[in-house]
């Protein structure tokens, strides 16, 4: 019986009653279903701190630019929690990963990597907050840090949408609860540009757009991550739907902008935005004012604007704040390097 998931209902319980009164009737059911849905899920660790990203980066080991499929949390020698309910699908180890287990939750597994201890065995029922290893350095690891890989049907994907899911759920059970929104932000702004600097680096060796261009974009036109066409559409950089991408029957979502109701364009994943996004930038309407060295981020933004990007009188200088207080222009030096 899972002790800590009864008192952590029962305190919520508690405290609600405390704070707002007794509830009778379907009021208290529709509390007991908000309490129910927040504990039903968890992040891996306390404190979210993103060590690499996934996708490409350089392998520290080799130092060439590799694929990574999963995503790295500083994690040292602590608890490691189950992030949803359910069963322990496989425990092993291996020169790779080192100590890993592998959770089963519906469609999805996750692998939790390079343990130090393991709390479960494999077919145990586990719930989400429980504690289930502690992480550590075994493994190819170069230092103690918890690896995540996520696949969805069996196919790898980025475990970041889980765990932006996860906030999702929290922040909207606290509001349905009358509280307020869940003060510990998983995503510093560091943590974004450290998340993305890699696929912009990358898309600068593809298309010689600069990295530092691309990151203060998405970090303005998604506010960070935050905006809901970002989380709900993985569109980061406010990309309208033509009449094209309608007839062909790829997906939308109505937003108010200069219009109301205009057609904002959806993405399956973060990498398909950025992907439109490059290919707009160097498509024919932009190749005359942007043709400037990849590493040239000042011209290249006052390119874009000539082109007819955004009609924000103070687009570029936004930009420049966000690429000078984060010092992203290095990122553009590091890729023309590579």
């Amino acid at each position: 019986m899972n002790y800590s998931r009864i008192l952590s209902v029962l305190w919520m319980t508690v405290f609600s009653m405390t704070v707002f009164g007794a509830p009778d009737g379907d009021e208290s059911k529709d509390k007991e279903y908000w309490i129910n849905r927040y504990s039903s899920v968890s992040y891996p660790v306390k404190n979210l701190n993103v060590s690499s990203t996934f996708g490409m980066r350089k392998d520290p080991f080799t130092k060439k630019q590799a694929n990574h499929n999963g995503l790295d949390l500083k994690a040292n020698y602590e608890d490691v929690y189950s992030m949803f309910d359910g069963i322990v699908e496989k425990v092993g180890s291996d020169p790779r990963s080192g100590n890993y287990l592998t959770m089963r939750y519906g469609a999805f597994t996750v692998s939790y990597c390079h343990l130090s201890k393991k709390y479960v065995n494999r077919g145990d029922t586990v719930w989400a907050g429980d504690p289930i290893a502690v992480s550590g350095n075994t493994g190819r690891s170069t230092g103690p840090h918890l690896h995540l890989t996520v696949k969805k049907d069996g196919k790898v994907t980025n475990p970041h949408t889980l765990l932006l899911y996860i906030k999702k759920v929290k922040q909207e059970c606290l509001a349905a609860l009358g509280g307020e929104k869940d003060v510990s932000e998983p995503w510093s702004c560091n943590d974004f540009i450290s998340r993305y600097a890699a696929m912009a680096m990358d898309h600068q060796k593809r298309y010689g757009i600069p990295a530092s261009v691309t990151l203060a974009q998405m970090a303005l036109e998604s506010d960070w991550g935050h905006s809901e066409l970002a989380t709900n559409g993985n569109n980061y950089f406010g990309i309208k739907a033509t009449r094209k991408w309608v007839a062909d029957g790829k997906p939308y979502s109505l937003h108010d902008d200069e219009k109301r109701n205009e057609k904002f364009c959806n993405y399956a994943t973060v990498e398909e935005s950025v992907e439109h996004h490059s290919k707009l930038l160097t498509s024919k309407r932009y190749q005359r004012f942007c043709s400037y060295p990849s590493t040239d981020y000042h011209n290249w933004l006052r390119g874009i604007i000539k082109a007819g990007y955004a009609s924000a009188n103070n687009y570029v200088a936004s930009c420049e704040k966000i690429i000078k207080k984060y010092n992203l222009h290095k990122y553009d030096i590091i890729a023309n390097r590579l």
